[in-house]
């Protein structure tokens, strides 16, 4: 098995509020996956324990993706997300969110 580490992060153009609304509800996770939902279990807002169930296409294939919400803290605009790709790639993904000012936000992937 191979570990690989990295901490990529991009400044966004919208609130911190609202850059959390739209990283927690899965219905919107198509806007910054590269993936469409396909069910969440249980439906609503991004809870620890639920499981959504996506689907990506690429070179005409469709492969499934599922992702584990392990974690969820809204004070500190923190996502902890188990993700288990196609080929038995596993991402255990911590994504942080913080004000950059100006009505922008720095989101950490890592």
């Amino acid at each position: 098995m191979t570990t690989v580490s990295v901490c990529p992060s991009a400044v966004i153009e919208a609130p911190a509020e609202r850059v959390w609304e739209l990283m927690t509800r899965p219905e919107s996770f198509d806007l910054w996956t590269d993936a469409a939902l396909v069910v969440a279990d249980p439906a609503g807002g991004a809870a620890p324990g639920q499981e959504l169930h996506l689907v990506t296409r690429a070179l005409g294939w469709t492969f499934a993706v599922q992702i584990s919400v392990r974690e969820v803290d809204a004070e500190r605009r923190r996502l902890r997300f188990l993700v288990t790709l196609p080929f038995g790639i596993v991402n255990d993904e911590t994504i942080t969110m913080v004000d950059a000012g100006d009505g922008r936000t720095l989101v950490r992937f890592g």
